[in-house]
Parts: C-alpha cells; sequence; structure tokens
C-alpha cells in the first residue's frame, strides 16, 4: 500500500511540474483606478543617501527616545531649504513632520495634531 501511495504522490508532482507555464499578463491602468495614487512632481526628490538616513534616523532616535524598530518613517525628500520627512511612532500612535537644513544646523520637528476621527490612510 506504501508503494501505491509513493508512486501515486510521485505521479501527480510530476504532472504538476511539467504543465505548460504562462506569465501572467496584466492590464494596469492608474488612470482608472481610485485607490491609486500618483506622486505629484513639485521639484521634490527622494533622498536615498545612506549618510543622510543614518543621521536623519539619530535625530529622530533622539527626539523620541525609543529605538528605531518601533517608528515608521516616511521617504525623505530633499526641497530647496533641506530635508523633509514624517515619522510616527508605531507604539502610541503620534506623527511628527521634520525638517532640517543641508548641514543639519537647524533641526525642527513638529508634532502632527490630528482629529480623533480621521483615519490615517497614506503616511
Amino acid at each position: 500500500m506504501k508503494k501505491y501511495i509513493l508512486m501515486l504522490s510521485i505521479g501527480i508532482a510530476m504532472s504538476s511540474c511539467s504543465s505548460n507555464k504562462k506569465t501572467v499578463a496584466t492590464k494596469f491602468d492608474p488612470s482608472n483606478n481610485p485607490y491609486y495614487t500618483k506622486k505629484e512632481e513639485k521639484g521634490l526628490s527622494e533622498v536615498n543617501d545612506p549618510k543622510v538616513q543614518g543621521k536623519i534616523n539619530t535625530i529622530i532616535e533622539q527626539h523620541l527616545g525609543i529605538s528605531i524598530s518601533s517608528i515608521a518613517i516616511s521617504p525623505i525628500t530633499l526641497t530647496d531649504s533641506g530635508y523633509h520627512w514624517k515619522f510616527m511612532n508605531v507604539r502610541n500612535g503620534k506623527t511628527f513632520v521634520g525638517s532640517t537644513d543641508l548641514k543639519f544646523e537647524s533641526i525642527k520637528i513638529i508634532k502632527s495634531n490630528k482629529k480623533s476621527n480621521t483615519q490615517v490612510s497614506d503616511f
């Protein structure tokens, strides 16, 4: 009986792995999807430099006094006046907006006040 079950399972495995596989093509059109949001180009660009991200992570950790693993941070953008980012303490749900100049001499962090009946849908 064990031989038949083993042969049956090998046969099923071989038949399922040997069938024709086709790549699924999608016809996704963002303009027809009400849930898709496009980034608006306003002369802002995302910063991917690890040194800048590390400095900003250190600033956030010092400000909140907790580990960076308890913080959700938005992409860092480069503006005309410096860097701009948003972050959230995931333990208590408090959100903040941070900005600094290009040399990290002037750091500004503002707590975001939101109404009690609103939901955060896009951080």
